[in-house]
């Protein structure tokens, strides 16, 4: 009697939770004869593995491969000494530059130098003058306070002409803008004569070799993720996926950013065709990648699926869909390599799948 009923609440159990219809449903019985009758044909999946998809990327250059070299202060270029497309390195002049706030600022940096200098002739005279008793201790302790001021403000003075980017030249004491960084000239807006704001850009320096790619994928193609290759075959370059965000123009793409190990024969500015690869991994659920015939997808009960070949017939396996094109679908669902789906007949299968219900 004890047995009885545990068999009963568990067949309770198991139609609640899984309908026996819906169980008979998802799994037909199919001969081969039967299967040609109804114009059944299958083909097999194509793994992540052997997965890519294209993309149209434009060269870019990294954010920190630009340098922008900006008026100090209010003034006037007088003289321009490098031209575009030139190699700079770092500290080299790239204009004269005359401002009456720069000759402010190098005479305020003169008499902090020349304050310190005072300050340290009096503290080698107190030094003496202490060490004999002549002086007192308060004495001492305040010419040494003058002395550490003045060096003090002698630092300032020279971080503030180092942050404007100020070298006065040997012979003359020309001031000059100097170049922050090495590379090469991209830009020059500074015209000899010219009267110049304060912060105006007058330079720009970039590194051509620090180059990565922007790509923009469609809605109809699936999205990259991070870490997968990218390669532009026809340049020899090769990168990697380091960023997907969504587009902002409201069309369901991405964008994604792609940095390169390899360059190639790129060059900043231009359009090129990229090669995305797709992961072959499993997500956390074991459902992989994959891309099978568009004819292949089907909907049942409003769930998007394909009907998997098995030794007794079909089964239809639930995927999700990452996107779709005329010829292909790509897909996430446990479809292992070698996994034949149903691209024909397809109607037919379904109709079954109905009658089973």
């Amino acid at each position: 009697m004890f047995s009885r009923r545990v068999v009963f609440v568990g067949a309770l159990v198991a139609s609640t939770l899984f309908p026996i219809g819906m169980a008979r449903a998802q799994v037909l019985t199919l001969s081969d004869a039967q299967a040609r009758a109804l114009g059944v044909r299958f083909d097999p999946v194509v793994g992540a593995a052997q997965l890519a998809t294209g993309a149209s990327a434009r060269v870019v250059l990294k954010p920190d491969a630009q340098y922008v070299v900006a008026a100090p202060y209010a003034g006037m270029v007088s003289r321009v000494l490098v031209s575009i497309g030139q190699p700079v390195r770092a500290g080299q002049p790239l204009a004269a530059f005359a401002s009456p706030q720069l000759f402010e600022a190098g005479r305020a940096l003169s008499e902090a130098r020349s304050q310190a200098n005072l300050a340290r002739l009096a503290l080698a005279r107190d030094r003496g003058l202490h060490d004999d008793g002549i002086i007192p201790g308060s004495r001492w302790q305040a010419t040494q306070a003058r002395a550490a001021e003045g060096a003090a403000m002698v630092r300032a003075r020279e971080a503030e002409m180092a942050a404007a980017g100020i070298v006065f030249a040997g012979g003359s004491g020309e001031p000059q803008l100097v170049a922050g960084r090495a590379g090469l000239i991209a830009e020059v807006n500074a015209v000899p004569g010219t009267r110049v704001e304060g912060a105006a850009p007058l330079f720009r320096i970039v590194d051509p070799t620090a180059l990565e790619l922007d790509l923009l994928v469609g809605r109809d193609a699936p999205a990259p993720t991070g870490g997968e290759r990218v390669e532009v075959r026809q340049r020899g370059a090769t990168g990697t996926v380091a960023g997907v965000v969504p587009a902002s123009d409201g069309t369901a793409a991405v964008r994604v950013r792609a940095v390169l190990d390899k360059r190639g024969s790129l060059q900043a500015g231009e359009s090129v065709n990229v090669i995305v690869h797709l992961r072959s991994a499993p997500d956390a659920t074991g459902a992989g990648r994959v891309r099978v015939p568009a004819m292949a997808l089907t909907y049942w009960r409003g769930t998007p699926g394909v009907f998997v070949a098995t030794k007794t017939g079909v089964r239809y396996q639930t995927v999700v869909v990452e996107a779709v094109d005329d010829a292909a679908a790509t897909v996430r669902g446990p479809l292992p390599a070698g996994t034949r789906v149903a691209v024909a007949g397809v109607g037919a299968l379904k109709g079954m799948l109905a009658g089973g219900q």
